[in-house]
């Protein structure tokens, strides 16, 4: 199915209500162009091209996502875009090539305790081990397009932050070791303020 026609159904389940969906903490803030209402993970084996697409979607921008679990095999690599979408838009709208053309001022964050990556630092209870796999025009990374390698099987919890991080002062405000910082830190130690910031809940399922 597409994700023009899985978010639209993903709209229908939202506005007739899911009493069963778990709330997540997430935070929402207006993009400088654009409101992002939903976040689209595309996980794409690197073994034999197999994408599964997992989607967080609040199109009422009310704060109730309708939000995918996220299921991966064992012992696999996998290759992983970041979309956004504004669904307030009618068309929707895919605001990712916004971010990709201000992609000095932006950068997503993989966190969670079911992560080992730049954001995160050593976590021996990973079942996700994160790595960029793109950068802007000043080789720094922006977190569009990742890998993911699985570690091991079991459950945790994936959060995908866009960061946004204009100049201040006519002074660059996305600089290098921002994700080493985020996993010192926290997201108070950089400047900016989030785009937008998501959970997945994650298993990686026992290989057979």
């Amino acid at each position: 199915m597409s994700i023009l026609n899985r978010v639209a159904l993903l709209s229908l389940f939202t506005v007739v209500g899911c009493s069963d969906v778990e709330e997540h903490d997430h935070d929402h803030h207006d993009h400088e162009h654009e409101v992002m209402t939903t976040v689209v993970l595309t996980f794409t084996s690197q073994a034999d091209g197999t994408a599964l697409e997992y989607i967080w979607a609040d199109v009422e921008n009310d704060g109730d996502p309708v939000i995918d679990d996220v299921f991966l095999a064992e012992a696999t690599d996998y290759e992983v875009g970041v979309q956004l979408w504004n669904e307030l838009e009618d068309p929707m709208e895919d605001v990712t090539p916004e971010i990709q053309d201000e992609a000095d001022e932006h950068q997503v964050f993989f966190t969670g305790d079911a992560v080992e990556g730049p954001a995160t630092g050593e976590n021996a209870d990973a079942i996700l081990l994160h790595d960029y796999a793109d950068e802007d025009a000043n080789g720094l990374p922006l977190g569009l397009l990742n890998t993911v390698s699985t570690l091991g099987h079991g459950t945790g919890d994936l959060v995908v932050t866009l960061r946004h991080m204009p100049p201040e002062n006519d002074q660059a405000i996305k600089v290098e070791g921002l994700a080493d910082t985020v996993a010192t830190e926290g997201f108070g130690a950089i400047g900016g303020a989030n785009d937008v910031s998501v959970t997945f809940a994650v298993e990686v399922e026992h290989a057979d």
